[in-house]
């Protein structure tokens, strides 16, 4: 169910980093009060740190929170892995003679 909702929102940003987008989404999910069972699970095992510069930390609050962020950055890296063979599959021999 978390899966099925960072998919969705990675398909409608498709242009930027999966990775930036994993501390986008989890950030933008933390930041507000929850109101479905996936915001509810996020601000149970995930919080943030910021410093004074504005950059912020997400940090695991237990195990179960480190397995949940571990599963979500491997999903944004395959992801991202995915986005890359597709664009060498669709690319032709003659689009790397320089």
């Amino acid at each position: 169910m978390i899966l099925k909702e960072f998919s969705q929102y990675l398909l409608e940003n498709e242009d930027i980093s999966s990775v930036k987008l994993l501390y986008k989404w989890l950030k933008e999910k933390l930041e507000v009060l929850p109101v479905s069972n996936v915001d509810k699970i996020i601000k149970e095992e995930l919080y943030t740190a910021e410093n004074e510069y504005g950059d912020f930390l997400i940090i695991a609050k237990r195990e179960s929170g480190r397995n949940l962020l571990k599963a979500l950055y491997n999903f944004a890296l395959s992801f991202e892995h995915q986005k890359v063979a597709r664009d060498i599959h669709k690319s032709k021999p003659s689009d790397f003679n320089n």
